[in-house]
């Protein structure tokens, strides 16, 4: 808010025409403000629970969850659900356990009846799979079969309920969406993109003789899908690559850039532990 404050004071320097160019890209850097707090990624399954992550990490936070989200499939989905936008119903925010101080989870796929084929991680029931149920995409919340991951803050939203399992984006009701486009390919590289995977080429270097892993880094993104906004020109691109790092440790990153005319304003990242290969 600082900086756009700041971007705005000084757009009355500039003669009219600049002026009017300079306080569009204040509104633009205005839009975006946040962001990553109202724009949350994860899983929607056949018995209509949909349970997602914020993009925005930071230790000790705990996000606002709306009473309702627009939840975006980032698949096809068309075909089957006969629509790309859904409404959803807040429900909670999940809880881990601890027991001997050791964690327990929920596998989430698992009690979701998509995946019995995985340990269960102390809480919940690992469901056999229905066989009416599919997956129109991968899942966010897999792991591999000997892996839990903790769910601590996970919110729980509710819709109709389907066949299938796809991944989504949850949409803050304050963000209006003009549409949604599938993408394939791979993602366009930014310059700040090729500075950082020369910066992590070089750690990785370093650590050549410790290494057990292949890393792959950001040019190996694919992009999922595209959300055009109603106001200030903005589209939210997603894109996926899967990094194993240089340890062999298995993480599922995902991209969102707000894009302004070609140009990616801000990159917000989440991550999804898959456990050691």
């Amino acid at each position: 808010m600082k900086r756009s404050l700041l971007v705005i004071l000084l757009c009355f320097s500039y003669s009219s025409l600049l002026m009017e160019n300079c306080l569009a890209q204040a509104d633009s850097q205005l839009d975006i403000q946040g962001l990553d707090r109202r724009v949350f990624i994860g899983q929607a399954y056949p018995s209509g629970n949909v349970y997602l992550q914020s993009f925005y990490r930071k230790d000790g936070y705990q996000p606002r969850w709306p009473k309702e989200l627009l939840i975006l499939p980032l698949g096809d989905t068309k075909s089957a659900l006969g629509k790309t936008q859904i409404k959803a119903s807040f429900v909670k925010v999940m809880k881990d356990g601890l027991e001997d101080d050791v964690a327990k989870s929920i596998y989430i796929p698992g009690a979701e009846g998509m995946n019995d084929g995985h340990q269960s991680c102390g809480l919940g029931e690992i469901k056999k799979v229905a066989e009416q149920y599919q997956y129109i995409s991968g899942d966010y919340f897999g792991a591999l079969s000997d892996h839990c991951e903790p769910n601590e803050g996970v919110g729980i939203y509710h819709t109709a309920s389907s066949k299938y399992s796809f991944l989504v984006l949850g949409i803050d009701p304050g963000i209006a969406v003009a549409d949604l486009k599938l993408l394939s390919g791979k993602r366009p590289l930014a310059p700040a993109d090729r500075q950082e995977i020369a910066k992590r080429k070089r750690e990785d270097k370093k650590a050549a003789d410790e290494c057990t892993g292949n890393p792959t880094y950001i040019d190996s993104a694919t992009q999922i899908a595209e959300i055009g906004l109603a106001e200030g020109d903005l589209r939210l691109r997603i894109s996926t690559y899967e990094d194993p790092g240089c340890g062999g440790r298995l993480s599922s990153i995902y991209i969102l850039d707000v894009v302004r005319r070609n140009m990616v304003l801000r990159k917000f990242e989440a991550d999804r532990y898959q456990g050691a290969l």
